[in-house]
C-alpha cells in the first residue's frame, strides 16, 4: 500500500473518535526517541506534513492544569530513561496493524468486543482503516508497545504476538491504571497512538 495523504489518514482516524484515545505524530528530532515521544506528550511540536491528530483533551480542565495529560513524562535523565524504554517491547510489523484496530476497541479487548460488540462485522474496515495508518510509516519503522503479549501472563516477548488475544497487562504511560499504546520511529518521523481505560 502506497503512503496515505491527508485526507485518507483523517479518515482512518476516525476509528480512534469514538472512544478515549490518542494519534500524535511529531518530527523524528533525536536520536534518542525517547525525547520525541516527550515532545509529542507535551504538544511542543507538530505533524510534519500538518495532518491531523487526536487529541481528546485539548481545550480540557485537565490538560488546562497539566499540559501533558493523561501522559506521564518519561525520565529526561539517561539511566531513567532507558528503564521507561525497555518497559517497551518491539512489535514486529506484521503485528502492528492487528494492534492498531485493538486500541480502537471499546474495551481495549478483542475477544470481548468479538462477543458483544458485532467485531466481525466491523473487522474488515477497522483492518482497512488501520493499513491505511500503517501505510504512513516506511518498512524500515521500528514499533514499540507497553502492551503485555497476549497470553502471557509475564509479558514475554513474542516472535509475532497476536493482538486480536487477551492482553494480560500493561506498562502504564499515563496517570491511569490501564493504557496501552503503539510508538512508530521511524528516521523521519514518531507517532504515538494510544488508548485509555479511564473508568
Amino acid at each position: 500500500m502506497s503512503s496515505p495523504d491527508a485526507e485518507a489518514w483523517a479518515e482512518a482516524l476516525a476509528m480512534y473518535e469514538e472512544r478515549y484515545s490518542y494519534v500524535l505524530v511529531g518530527p523524528r528530532a533525536h536520536g534518542n526517541w525517547v525525547r520525541d515521544v516527550a515532545a509529542l506528550m507535551r504538544r511542543e511540536v507538530a505533524d510534519p506534513r500538518s495532518w491531523k491528530w487526536v487529541d481528546v483533551d485539548e481545550g480540557e480542565e485537565e490538560r488546562l492544569d497539566d499540559p501533558v495529560f493523561p501522559f506521564v513524562l518519561p525520565p529526561a535523565e539517561e539511566g531513567p530513561e532507558e528503564e521507561w524504554r525497555d518497559r517497551l517491547l518491539t512489535v514486529p510489523r506484521v503485528s502492528v496493524k492487528r494492534l492498531l484496530v485493538m486500541l480502537a476497541t471499546t474495551w481495549l479487548n478483542v475477544p470481548r468486543e468479538i462477543i458483544y460488540n458485532d467485531f466481525e462485522r466491523r473487522r474488515p474496515e477497522l483492518e482497512r482503516k488501520a493499513g491505511v495508518i500503517l501505510s504512513r510509516f516506511p518498512e524500515e519503522t521500528v514499533f514499540y508497545t507497553n502492551s503485555g503479549v497476549p497470553g502471557s501472563d509475564n509479558q514475554s516477548r513474542s516472535d509475532v504476538p497476536d493482538f486480536y488475544g487477551a492482553i494480560t497487562g500493561c506498562a502504564p504511560v499515563s496517570q491511569y491504571d490501564w493504557d496501552l499504546g503503539l510508538v512508530a520511529v521511524s528516521s523521519a518521523e514518531v507517532g504515538l497512538f494510544w488508548s485509555f481505560d479511564a473508568t
